[in-house]
């Protein structure tokens, strides 16, 4: 694990850049947002036209829907898979109501936040399936409004668009999501907590300077999770397939030079059949440059046992951990930290980011340990109801005043001591 460390001299880099990015958002508001925009990503965005137009969402859809709708025809199964999962979530978050001996309850219930903002990554790529994991929980939730930030680029694509890819347009259409705006990094997050938004809460994963502004945040409004660079864990054992191993790890490595991906198995033959693949399939990929970086800095085979696998695991709890063995349910209750499990040699991970059911926005850098995937029950939060009648009050009155004196809290006793003696 500890060679899996990302730079530390990087990640004070990181936090000094990023503070000084917010301090300036929070002090000049938009005016900074489009500062950094300029310098940041090379785009001078116009401050009377920045939202993306809903005529130009709708022209992305139609023109998709025309041109590739096989490519509509997936997106749309992925929203369905999606949305069918989130209202799963939805309908196992029950509110609570306990009776009380006099006739009143206890309890509490969920209640959708306000405003939220969704971060939709646009840096080496675009993903109009990050739009939906994010936006789809949103609004099973309940959310009244959801804003979307992505960042712009330099060649044009639709009219007000700000060189946004097309098919994340038509993915917002199809979503029915309206605010869309071509701001990303940590300015535009900066925008989502001090800007007109002032957003109850942001959600989506990022690069380590999105990462790092949620975790300057944290305080100022809520934070989904601290996602930083992806990683992907798989235990395999002799009956996996080397090729399908090693599609697996290129598939996490892609994403980003920071990206880890790591396999661990007590078979030297299959770890030596998945490095000669790896060469191979590296070699001629279209993403090699990226593939190269992320496997020299974070890849890794390791040769260990299954106890030892497990145990590392468990320690790193990474935010994605793939079960290539032929008994995989014998080791899942052994695996309780990871963000998401892909369980069996069939169940791998592309799966899970395009759209079987479960987010594919996961915690990272060890925080699966106490966080869990993005999901609705994100995007609500419990609120807790006491409703004493006469009587209730009158039988709790006598302990807690003596627990309210004995804390040193007098008008804590007092008040409860009136309602004791209400008729």
């Amino acid at each position: 694990m500890a060679s899996l460390a990302r730079n530390g001299e990087s990640e004070e880099d990181t936090r000094k850049a990023v503070m000084a990015i917010l301090a300036d958002v929070r002090r000049d508001g938009l005016p900074a947002v489009l500062d950094w925009t300029g310098r940041l990503d090379g785009v001078r965005l116009d401050p009377d036209s920045l939202r993306i137009p809903e005529s130009t969402l709708e022209a992305a859809r139609t023109d998709l829907d025309r041109q590739r709708p096989e490519l509509m025809a997936a997106l749309r199964e992925m929203i369905g898979n999606i949305r069918r999962f989130a209202e799963g979530q939805r309908r196992c978050l029950s509110d609570l109501e306990l009776p009380l001996p006099g006739g009143g309850t206890v309890g509490e219930r969920w209640c959708a936040l306000k405003t939220a903002g969704v971060y939709i990554p646009g840096g080496r790529a675009f993903y109009p399936s990050t739009l939906a994991m994010t936006v789809i929980p949103a609004q099973v939730a309940g959310v009244d409004r959801i804003v979307g930030v992505t960042p712009p680029k330099a060649a044009a694509t639709l009219p007000g668009a700000w060189g946004v890819d097309p098919l994340v347009l038509a993915c917002a259409a199809e979503l029915g999501l309206t605010e869309l705006y071509p701001f990303g990094g940590a300015q535009a997050l900066g925008w989502l907590a001090f800007g007109e938004p002032a957003v109850d809460l942001i959600a989506g994963p990022g690069n380590r300077f999105v990462a790092e502004a949620k975790r300057q945040l944290i305080g100022t409004c809520g934070i989904d999770a601290l996602a930083g660079p992806t990683e992907l864990l798989v235990l395999a054992d002799g009956s996996a397939d080397p090729a399908w191993l090693a599609e697996d790890l290129l598939a996490q490595a892609e994403h980003d030079p920071d990206a880890a991906a790591v396999l661990v198995s007590y078979d030297r033959g299959l770890l030596e059949a998945v490095a000669a693949e790896l060469q191979i399939r590296t070699a001629t990929s279209p993403r090699r440059a990226i593939l190269e970086q992320s496997l020299a800095s974070h890849g890794r085979l390791v040769c260990a046992s299954r106890d030892l696998a497990i145990a590392l695991a468990q320690a790193w709890a990474p935010e994605h951990l793939e079960l290539c063995v032929c008994d995989p349910e014998t080791w899942l209750p052994s695996l309780t930290t990871a963000g998401a499990v892909f369980i069996g040699s069939a169940s791998a991970e592309a799966f899970g980011d395009y759209g079987a059911g479960p987010n594919h926005v996961l915690p990272t850098d060890r925080s699966a340990r106490y966080t869990s995937p993005l999901g609705v029950a994100t995007f609500l939060k419990r609120q807790s109801l006491l409703r004493l009648s006469p009587a209730d009050a009158a039988a709790m009155a006598p302990w807690v005043e003596r627990l309210a004196e004995a804390e040193g809290l007098t008008h804590h006793g007092r008040s409860a001591a009136l309602r004791g003696h209400h008729p």
